[in-house]
């Protein structure tokens, strides 16, 4: 279960970054003209691959999570973290499109 919630946090900074791009270019971004658009959106589009990390650092929690096993530390609040933290994901990068129209 840990591996196939860490793909998907990984998957959705991928597409997303690569659709914030795709609609960044369309619109005729470049450097000198990032004023005329969104900041949270270049940004995202920009400096999100440190986002990257996110993941990588929920599979270390996840782990920590099997091998401890009680109170807050239960494979439970591991894959609803996982889950949550991907829905997070999706949504700022959904927002950051959306803003681009």
């Amino acid at each position: 279960m840990i591996l196939t919630i860490a793909l998907t946090q990984f998957v959705f900074i991928s597409l997303g970054i690569l659709a914030v791009n795709v609609l960044l270019k369309a619109g005729g971004f470049a450097s000198n003209v990032s004023d005329s658009f969104p900041p949270f959106s270049v940004w995202m589009a920009t400096q999100s691959l440190w986002l990257f990390v996110l993941p990588l650092a929920w599979v270390a929690f996840a782990s920590l999570c099997q091998y401890f096993a009680k109170g807050l530390l239960s494979d439970m609040s591991a894959r609803s973290t996982g889950v949550l933290l991907a829905v997070a994901i999706f949504a700022a990068y959904f927002s950051a499109a959306f803003l681009l129209f």
